[in-house]
């Protein structure tokens, strides 16, 4: 999991995690394991705190997240799959492919958008 805009004030977090999410992907593809990841990219308010006693943790939590790790694992090898919320952040800087809309665990049908490149970037 990564998180942008937390502790240093970003200009577009999900811009910024569009571009992780690509470096990501090269680094994985990279590797001579022959992995192909998926990212998944929401956007919204988080709760995050520590945890543990002896060991201390900090963890995010919150919808956002939740949403997020269901971008994920309804994504596709290899690419970037965005909520339709995430996507209207970026939509100005970058060119997708929209998908319908598909049930998700624990919520109604979510939009979603598969990032394809940047436009002025």
């Amino acid at each position: 999991m990564a998180a942008s805009d937390l502790l240093e004030s970003v200009e577009n977090p999900v811009l910024a995690c569009v571009n992780c999410g690509l470096e990501m992907i090269a680094a994985t593809r990279a590797l001579p394991t022959g992995w192909d990841l998926r990212v998944g990219i929401h956007y919204g308010h988080v709760i995050g705190g520590v945890i543990g006693r002896r060991q201390y943790l900090f963890d995010l939590w919150g919808d956002t997240v939740n949403t997020a790790a269901r971008m994920e694992s309804h994504g596709i090898p290899g690419r970037i799959n965005l909520t339709a919320a995430a996507w209207k952040v970026i939509a100005d800087h970058c060119a997708g492919t929209p998908r319908e809309k598909l049930q998700v665990k624990g919520k109604s049908a979510i939009e979603m958008v598969l990032f394809d490149r940047f436009v002025n970037h």
